[in-house]
Formats: structure tokens, C-alpha cells, sequence
């Protein structure tokens, strides 16, 4: 009796055990995408990250900063720009020495940084012709333009917070220069000889890709005026908002502004709860569906999520890296990104691409 007391314990235990492990396992399974994918073998390897990974000039030119090929170029930060043809699988060197930090489209010019320091410790830029072709060349233009952001200095935005658009779009005012900031205030979309115009999106709910630099998206003509995980913020996240949270969402919806300053609203994707996700890095839209970023990258279509990288290893092992710096080819179907094992400041930090919208 005591024997089959014992067994029909253990039983009931193994039973609770599965019950408990089915109720937390998830409701959905993430299944892996095979897209095509091209390792460039190209990226830095040494140093912190760099300001940005690279500018798409075209749907399949990538300029890109790359540590030379060269003994020791890691230890003394040797830098050059390279140009990745998505085409042909192959580059070729762009600038010789520095790193790209901005490109103008409509002016076809770029800003190099020569070199980390100087013995007086200024920054070194040059201004380039680039074109979307990726042909270099000299400036032949007379106005004044900063490095930083590629823009004539004369329509920089006052010293306030701001959102840089393209230069033909302005920027968006996060507060009115000389007063406190206030986040339940109402942005303000500067337009170059137009009326300032009230965008209905509080300023708290906004910000850039690299902080104050929007993300344009140009194969849906709109801005993306969000990009962050809502979850963990008290700006965007109605269980860290308290008592003063008076939005119908209890999560900040991602928001694409058309250029006629129209918003369309992307519900944030709980979907991926029911796959096991708990919160994620970044979110983009692109021609092929959502990008989310963690130390995978999956793609969301309706409300079927596939991890896209890493590709699964021997076994079906999947490596998860540090992912950062996505950036999207204007037809929405290329991601460029930059990848690593570790923090490390060895650490090599590659540059690999997926084609979204064909498969494998």
C-alpha cells in the first residue's frame, strides 16, 4: 500500500511538472526563414562601434567604413570607405582613409572623418562628392556644410531638441528653444517655407533611430518616428506611466509620418508573446514585413514570426550575436546590419546582408 502510495505521488508530481511546463511553454512555435544572405568579410576589427554601419546609396550599393586590410590596421585603427556591390557579391575601396559619417541624397556629398584625433586633439572631416552610382569626385559646392549631419549650416535647427529629417524636410521640434522641456507636449514639424505644422504625436513618444536623426523609409515615402521597444519606459509603457497615463494603448504604437504630415499608427506587436518573445531591441518596417531585433533578427508578416539570422549551425544550433545598426535599402527588401559574439573591444564587428524579400 505504501508502495502505491509513493507511485501515485510521484505520478501526480510529474503530472504538475508537465502541466506547469505546458503552461509556460509558448503558444506558438518561431520557425527559421531561409533568405538570402551575403557576408561581406567586411566590418571593423577593433574599436567601439562606429556612429552609423553603413548608407545604402542605391537598392544595391552599400558604402560602408571597413578596417584595412593591412598588418596591424586593427591596433592603429586604420579606416576606409568601401563600396559593396549587393549585385556582383564584391567591393572595392571608396576612400582610401576615414570613416563615412553622413550623406546628403540631393546634394550627392558625404562627410569622411580622416582620423580619431590629431595631435591637437580636433577631428578632421572632408566633404566628398558621392553619387548614387558610388562615384567619388570634389565638391563644387559654395555652401557651407556641416560634417555631422551632411546639411548646409544655415538650416540647422536652433540648439533645442530636435529630430534631423532630410534637408528638403527640416527637422521636428521635441521643445521650443529657451523653454523647460515637456513630454505630453504636442511635436512640432518644422518645414522649409512652410507653416510649422502641429503633428498629433506628444514628443515623449518620439525619437530617432541614432537619437535625433529620423529614420526616412523611402519605399513608403514616411518617416518612422519610433523604433525602440515600448516596454520598459515609462514614456511608452502605461505599467510604468502611474496614475498620470491617459492614452486609449497601453503600449506606444510605432508611427510613420507621411510628407504630408499624416500618421499611420502600427499597433505594437504582441503577437510575439505568444512565440515566447518577452521584448525586443528595434522595430522596422519593411517591404517584406517588420524587422525585430534581439540577438536574433526576425521577421514578423501578419502574425507569423520567422527568425531570419543567425542561421542555424550543426545541429540546428542557433548563436545568438549582438546585433545594432540596421539599416534599410530604399525598396525596403535589403537589411544591412552589424553583428558580434561579444562586447569585447577586440571583438571584430562584421557587416552582413539580408535580402527580405527573396528567398534563398
Amino acid at each position: 500500500m505504501k508502495k502505491l502510495i509513493k507511485h501515485l505521488v510521484l505520478a501526480s508530481a510529474v503530472c504538475v511538472f508537465a502541466t506547469n511546463a505546458k503552461a509556460d511553454a509558448p503558444k506558438r512555435q518561431i520557425e527559421n526563414q531561409k533568405l538570402e544572405i551575403f557576408d561581406t568579410g567586411l566590418g571593423v576589427r577593433n574599436g567601439s562601434d562606429l556612429a552609423l554601419t553603413g548608407i545604402w546609396l542605391s537598392n544595391d550599393l552599400f558604402a560602408m567604413t571597413s578596417t584595412k586590410d593591412l598588418p596591424d590596421a586593427d591596433k592603429n585603427h586604420l579606416l576606409e570607405v568601401r563600396l559593396v556591390d549587393w549585385k556582383t557579391k564584391t567591393s572595392k575601396v571608396l576612400v582610401n582613409e576615414g570613416q563615412i559619417i553622413c550623406w546628403n541624397p540631393e546634394r550627392q556629398l558625404a562627410s569622411i572623418q580622416k582620423t580619431y584625433s590629431s595631435p591637437t586633439g580636433d577631428i578632421k572631416f572632408d566633404l566628398i562628392r558621392l553619387t548614387a552610382q558610388g562615384q567619388v569626385g570634389s565638391i563644387s559646392d559654395n555652401a557651407e556644410i556641416d560634417p555631422n549631419s551632411c546639411q548646409p549650416t544655415a538650416s540647422l535647427p536652433p540648439k533645442s531638441l530636435t529630430i534631423f529629417l532630410r534637408e528638403p524636410d527640416g527637422y521636428i521640434q521635441i521643445n521650443t528653444p529657451g523653454e523647460p522641456y515637456r513630454p505630453e507636449k504636442t511635436a512640432i514639424w518644422m518645414r522649409p517655407g512652410k507653416a510649422p505644422l502641429e503633428i498629433n504625436v506628444r514628443v515623449d513618444e518620439i525619437h530617432g533611430a541614432n537619437g535625433n536623426i529620423g529614420t526616412y523609409l523611402p519605399y513608403s515615402q514616411k518617416y518612422l518616428l519610433n523604433t525602440w521597444d515600448s516596454q520598459g519606459s515609462s514614456r511608452t509603457d502605461q505599467r510604468l506611466g502611474g496614475v498620470n497615463w491617459n492614452r486609449p494603448y497601453d503600449l506606444t504604437p510605432y508611427r510613420l509620418m507621411a510628407l504630408d504630415g499624416s500618421i499611420e499608427e502600427i499597433p505594437y506587436p504582441k503577437i510575439i508573446f505568444e512565440y515566447g518573445l518577452k521584448r525586443f531591441a528595434y522595430f522596422l518596417p519593411t517591404s517584406a514585413g517588420a524587422i525585430i531585433s534581439t540577438n536574433n533578427l526576425y521577421l514578423l508578416q501578419g502574425e507569423k514570426l520567422t527568425r531570419i539570422w543567425p542561421r542555424p549551425g550543426l545541429f540546428g544550433r542557433i548563436t545568438p550575436e549582438i546585433i545594432v545598426g540596421l539599416v534599410l535599402s530604399p525598396d525596403g527588401c535589403k537589411l544591412a546590419f552589424r553583428h558580434y559574439a561579444d562586447s569585447k573591444y577586440t571583438t571584430p564587428k562584421s557587416v552582413s546582408i539580408i535580402n527580405l524579400c527573396e528567398k534563398a
